[in-house]
């Protein structure tokens, strides 16, 4: 998304102004509050007021100015966020957006925001102008998530014509609400002979400045217009007679008078640039067509004719709004005719230029649907999810008639509809496809209908598999391939420049093992033979998770290497990586150090070339994963520092696996309460999505934890929760990959049961238990053949059988490597890798392992 500098730019006034400063200190109260909110009707000087304010402020203010567009939340949080590195460049923009992207809802990078803001100690203003343009629901939630949580050293500023609508009952009732209406903004006596004194050089009379503020109800635009309307040397009786004879709207009256004062050539280069949200010469030379646009826009500002530089250097401006409401009637009413031509104009000119956000509007404005369908056919499949609110809307504008003709984009509307969670406009646009289908068919070209029906389905199948609906995708994937066997509808469509969609974070395995195995081996073959490689490589993946949790590790080795080969051969680097990091983390649980090292390390080293913030989060989450199972207290030391994880944080849905980790970590450091209070709120977060497998986990850190605190009743209790859970399903490798520390209470709880001291709470088979610990501890009293039946037989390397052949005859560390024709270095690393491997730690229990397992 591209980021519009002139939205974060504070306005700056030419004009003199009236130095407001009982509103400035009730503005300066604000950092006592969460939240300062401004509301008032147009014109009553919000924006003047909070600009000069934060002018006056002796530290920076992050600033947006907001628009309709920014009813999208990601372009809405994304200049929120650039704002704030604007005004303070050690806040750590990156850690926050990297947690956009897989979780299009938004509350993932809310909870990085409110975890960056804590981070950082010095006082953060943020200030959201015009707020009330702002309707999208999933924005206005996450103000209310973001108020609720703000640190105690960051304060919100919204001004807005209408109370915003936001839940703010719990603000007001604990007294953390500053308000400022228009009550308080009217100019008083004395302001508004400040006012006139500095504009107009005119002294007013106590009762003159009474009088001109009863009129104007102290409505700041209304002075400034009654002033500029006034002819020169005019005296304070001329501005008192004005006054007294207005029968119709002051602002109209006054905008009126002051537009008819100006040349006629001004007042056309008014009407014609009032379609413009905002405007540089040359623009303004395009829709007019005259010549010394830039020339009329310094004469506009230089004559304070409510003009709003948008940037320091004064390239960019934008109209007073109500200045533009009025400009607007008055070319619709004059020139009615010129309003299409004049969008259309713009429109093309801010295409060329390379706006082309911009200039889709002006199209629709000028209702010139063909040159708006072609821009939003080029852009549509280039945008990832999270940027398709905008789009969705765009398309909503179009005719169907015209869409029934590009039936791509028809479904595109849907599925952004349906993405940016306006599902009932989705729904209600799905019937009426349905029904056109059914009644109106023979309007519809074959190839039409046909694209329709296919695209139908194929929304159907994804929307499901979105909502997890796993069954019905099987369903929908079955009828989309029928009707359409190439299966080439939105290939690609809402991937990110290095191919990551969100829909790769949905994993029937997550939800249930028993399902994967049904639904996505279903999946796969439907899928297999079209052209949709993406979601192909996703469900291979899924696959490899499930093998990799029954400890079928060459299974999920395969599945991930046909993941990896599908991501290489369409350039999909995210795939790539993310099938690369299981093949890591399988290499790791096997032993095979040297091997998974190599991996991360390139990884590493690709990720700072490809520059994607997603794929940097999880090569760094793999990293401290290996580090941990290695036991480098210095890289997890300095993943912990780096991180910058709190126990107090809010936990974004999209960060769960950094702070399911952070609570191992937490426990094994003694650091109970602090473990405690994550481990609580990361429960509640796998409650409400249903991660089988992420609650187990975290009932066996909890397991862990209290077994440590002595509490060894409570203890077996919750291990016993984890195993319930986890033996109907077949869980493997969850327990497992928690290696000695688990398999030492699992050993505790099998001699309590077998000593008859525990009746189980839940049915969990003895078998079962006894099953990983023997995993976990493959060495014991009874070890033979049968008794590894379950259990997966270590990698060992040719080298490394050489090596434990050698062991067996006895020969020493220096008497191998002569033998073997190689350094004594070279001997110890292998040895050190097959007592990793075979987690064991001297030569007597490696061979007892070797000779069980037939190694050699």
């Amino acid at each position: 998304m591209t980021i519009i500098a002139t939205k974060l730019h504070i306005p700056r006034y030419r004009l003199p102004l009236v130095e407001r400063v009982r509103l400035f200190h009730r503005l300066d109260e604000g950092v006592n509050y969460e939240l300062t909110l401004i509301v008032a009707s147009a014109g009553y000087g919000k924006t003047t007021l909070l600009s000069e304010w934060a002018t006056m402020l002796g530290q920076p203010a992050a600033w947006v100015s907001l628009d309709q567009r920014d009813n999208d939340p990601a372009r809405f949080w994304e200049h929120t966020i650039a704002a704030l590195k604007l005004a303070c460049p050690e806040f750590g923009e990156q850690a926050v957006l990297r947690n956009a992207i897989e979780d299009t809802a938004g509350d993932s990078l809310i909870a990085a925001l409110i975890n960056e803001l804590h981070r950082i100690s010095q006082t953060q203003i943020i200030i959201w102008d015009d707020f009330h343009l702002i309707t999208d629901s999933l924005i206005l939630k996450g103000v209310v998530y973001l108020i609720e949580r703000l640190p105690a050293h960051t304060h919100l500023y919204i001004a807005s014509r209408v109370p915003p609508a936001l839940s703010l009952s719990k603000l007001r009732a604990n007294n953390k609400l500053n308000g400022l209406e228009a009550d308080d903004l009217r100019f008083n006596t004395e302001e508004t002979t400040e006012f006139f004194r500095k504009s107009s050089d005119m002294q007013l009379s106590i009762q003159e400045a009474a009088a001109v503020q009863e009129r104007t109800e102290g409505w700041a635009t209304a002075m400034r217009l009654s002033a500029m309307s006034l002819p020169k040397q005019a005296d304070s009786d001329v501005l008192i007679q004005k006054m007294t004879g207005m029968e119709c709207d002051i602002s109209d009256y006054f905008l009126e008078e002051v537009f008819s004062l100006q040349s006629e050539t001004i007042q056309q280069f008014l009407m014609e640039t009032s379609i413009l949200n905002r405007m540089t010469g040359e623009l303004c030379e395009a829709v007019t067509g005259m010549i010394k646009s830039e020339l009329y826009l310094q004469y506009l500002e230089q004559n304070s004719l409510f003009l709003v530089p948008l940037d320091e250097r004064r390239e960019w401006y934008r109209y007073h709004h109500l200045f533009q409401a009025f400009l607007i009637r008055q070319l619709k009413y004059s020139e009615p005719l010129e309003w299409k031509e004049l969008h259309i104009a713009a429109g093309k000119w801010l295409e060329e230029k390379g706006y082309a956000d911009e200039a889709i509007e002006h199209y629709l404005m000028g209702k010139e649907y063909k040159s708006a369908l072609f821009l939003l056919e080029e852009m549509a499949s280039g945008k990832a999810i999270k940027e398709w609110t905008m789009l969705g809307v765009w398309l909503n504008i179009i005719p169907d008639a015209f869409l029934f003709d590009k039936p791509i984009m028809l479904l595109t509307k849907l599925a952004a509809q349906y993405l940016s969670g306006r599902t009932e406009a989705a729904t209600k646009g799905y019937w009426k496809a349905v029904q056109k289908l059914e009644q109106d068919v023979h309007s519809l070209s074959s190839e039409t209908s046909q694209i329709l029906q296919a695209g139908l389905a194929f929304l159907t199948a994804f929307r499901t598999f979105l909502d997890r609906d796993f069954e019905f995708t099987v369903q929908y994937s079955k009828e989309y391939v029928e009707q359409h066997p190439p299966g080439d509808l939105f290939v690609g469509f809402g991937n990110d420049r290095v191919g990551y969609h969100p829909l790769w974070e949905i994993y029937v395995s997550d939800s249930s093992l028993k399902l994967a195995e049904q639904v996505v081996i279903s999946l796969l073959d439907i899928w297999s033979e079209t052209k949709h490689a993406h979601f192909v490589a996703h469900l291979h993946i899924d696959l490899g998770k499930l093998h990799y949790e029954r400890n079928h590790l060459r299974e999920a080795e395969r599945h991930m290497r046909c993941a990896y080969d599908i991501g290489k051969s369409c350039d999909n680097r995210s795939l790539m990586i993310i099938a690369e990091l299981w093949l890591t983390g399988i290499a790791a649980v096997q032993g095979e150090w040297d091997t998974a090292n190599n991996k991360i390390q390139k990884l590493e080293k690709q990720i700072i070339t490809e520059g994607s913030l997603h794929l940097s989060k999880r090569v760094i989450l793999s990293q401290a994963i290996l580090a941990k199972m290695q036991e480098d207290e210095k890289q997890v030391n300095q993943w912990l520092k780096t991180s910058g994880l709190s126990y107090m944080d809010e936990i974004p849905l999209s960060m769960t696996r950094e702070y399911s980790l952070f609570v191992v970590i937490l426990i094994e450091r003694g650091q109970m309460e602090k473990a405690a209070a994550l481990i609580e709120r990361l429960f509640q977060i796998e409650n409400k999505i249903g991660r089988q497998g992420n609650r187990i986990r975290l009932l066996i850190s909890q397991s862990r934890m209290l077994s440590l605190q002595g509490e060894i009743a409570q203890s077996m209790d919750t291990l016993e929760e984890a195993l319930a859970l986890a033996c109907p399903e077949n869980y493997i490798r969850t327990f497992v990959d928690e290696g000695a520390p688990l398999g030492e209470l699992l050993d505790q709880y099998i001699k309590i049961r077998q000593n008859q001291h525990r009746q189980p709470d839940k049915k969990v088979p003895l078998t079962y238990v006894k099953r990983l610990h023997r995993l976990i501890f493959p060495l014991g009293k009874e070890m033979n053949k049968s008794s590894l039946e379950n259990s997966y037989k270590p990698s060992i390397t040719v080298k490394e059988k050489s090596v434990l052949g050698l062991m067996d005859k006895g020969l020493s560390n220096k008497e191998i490597a002569e033998e073997l024709n190689v350094s004594l270095s070279t001997v110890k690393t292998h040895i050190n890798n097959i007592y990793s491997k075979l987690q064991v730690k001297n030569r007597l229990q490696a061979l007892e392992i070797a000779r069980a397992y037939e190694l050699f």
